[in-house]
């Protein structure tokens, strides 16, 4: 499979091959897949061959994460551009001097508690209503994507 995928592209992105295993038979195949997945009850081989490692065996995780992954890249870049805005407005405001050494120190602190606080808006609140309905949406999707 990691042959027939090299250089084909997929809405302009290079198809990759995941696979998924405890290790215990598909070490190889972890090793030679683009991304590994290696489930956290197989073998040692296999958690040090994957990529990334899921401490269950419940296999929802991974669709949650996969799912997570483009909103967690949306944050990222939120923060860095919101930071570096900032930056540039103090120091645009220090050479125009308007701006002294505390109100840089604030503006400083200020930007890393906003973008702190945006990082944290990817945690799952508490509300059941929202857990059951993230669960239901992950369920759908690998419902949708087997048939």
């Amino acid at each position: 499979m990691v042959d027939d995928c090299k250089g084909q592209k997929k809405c302009g992105r290079q198809k990759k091959v995941m696979m998924v295993g405890d290790g215990v038979n598909d070490a190889p195949a972890l090793a030679i897949a683009d991304i590994s997945v290696a489930m956290g009850e197989g073998s040692a081989l296999a958690l040090e061959t994957a990529d990334a490692t899921l401490m269950g065996s419940d296999l929802n995780k991974l669709l949650f994460i996969v799912n997570m992954g483009p909103l967690v890249t949306q944050r990222i870049v939120e923060n860095v551009v919101f930071s570096f805005v900032v930056k540039a407005i103090v120091v645009g405001l220090t050479f125009a001097g308007k701006a002294a050494l505390w109100e840089a120190i604030v503006s400083d602190v200020g930007a890393m508690l906003i973008v702190t606080l945006n990082g944290l808006r990817l945690l799952p609140s508490n509300s059941e209503s929202e857990v059951k309905e993230v669960k239901n949406e992950c369920e759908s999707n690998g419902e949708e994507e087997s048939t």
